[in-house]
């Protein structure tokens, strides 16, 4: 997996909705080497495989929202 850097997936290029309303939606990561696993995130989660989408900044990272269980 190459290196990149933290981001949240609401800002990578691999988040399969590249305008998500909320930071709560969930949709597929399509980062080529995690794909075949089908991935469900929020726009919330986070990863080293963080690539920005062309026309974003420095990554947004935001730490995880606090577990409810």
């Amino acid at each position: 997996m190459a290196e990149g850097q933290w981001g949240n997936c609401k800002g990578c290029r691999y988040f399969a909705n590249q305008n998500p309303q909320s930071a709560g939606e969930t949709h597929r990561c399509m980062q080529p080497e995690l794909a075949e696993f089908e991935l469900e995130l929020s726009g919330e989660s986070g990863c080293n495989a963080y690539e920005a989408r062309t026309g974003m900044a420095a990554p947004a990272y935001e730490a995880p929202s606090p577990s409810l269980h």
